[in-house]
């Protein structure tokens, strides 16, 4: 069944080639999304320190800047999910691409590769980045725990689309990349389609971005 669903996966990935985007003056980053195998199927999230210099106390996939001295964006995602939470790329096999995706406030440009592991890893969090692990069922991410850009949560407001999950709210970049990540795979029938407008998450002063 995982080999099945896997192929599966790779072919809702393939069905469309993923969109390049280059800015002037933005910061190159990329970052894995984890697919741990099994009767369910689950996605790996880290929960950033509030001691980083960007996206601090989010919810992340694990990644970050691309180095020089790396061969390319798939190779700085893997260095940089291994520096984070100590999974060995040799674990992961990246079965697909998706979309580049800005950040709006902070400058960056996010590759994300879809990595896929056939049991669950065990890990080793970098206490300086990382808060906490967050081990999400793919089949969670779905409509009933889906909020429209603007809602409240706790005493904050926030300006995206979220998933919250256990009290956790998946928003900003990761929550766009979550969104594409759905609509591949509804696609070919493994997940429900997400509602709402995928337009809506843009901010007003974007520069005529649409991921």
């Amino acid at each position: 069944m995982s080999l099945e669903l896997k192929a599966r996966v790779a072919q809702a990935l393939a069905a469309q080639s993923p969109s390049r985007t280059s800015q002037p003056g933005a910061r190159e980053a990329a970052v894995l999304i984890p697919i741990v195998a099994g009767a369910e199927p689950t996605l790996i999230f880290t929960l950033r320190t509030e001691t980083l210099s960007s996206h601090k106390g989010q919810i992340s996939f694990p990644g970050g800047s691309i180095d020089p001295t790396d061969r390319s964006p798939q190779v700085a995602a893997l260095r940089e999910t291994e520096e984070e939470i100590g999974l060995d790329p040799r674990r992961v096999e990246i079965i697909g691409e998706l979309d580049t995706f800005p950040t709006y406030v902070t400058g960056y440009l996010v590759t994300p590769f879809v990595g896929w592991l056939d049991d669950a890893p065990k890990l080793r969090p970098n206490p300086a980045e990382v808060a906490d692990v967050l081990w999400v069922p793919l089949a969670e991410l779905r409509e009933s725990v889906r909020a429209e850009p603007g809602f409240s949560h706790g005493d904050r407001t926030y300006p995206t689309e979220a998933w919250v999950w256990n009290d956790h709210v998946i928003w900003g970049v990761t929550a766009r990349i979550i969104r594409l990540l759905l609509l591949r795979l509804a696609a070919v029938g493994l997940v429900e389609r997400p509602g709402g407008d995928p337009w809506s998450n843009l901010p007003t002063s974007s520069p005529g971005w649409r991921v």
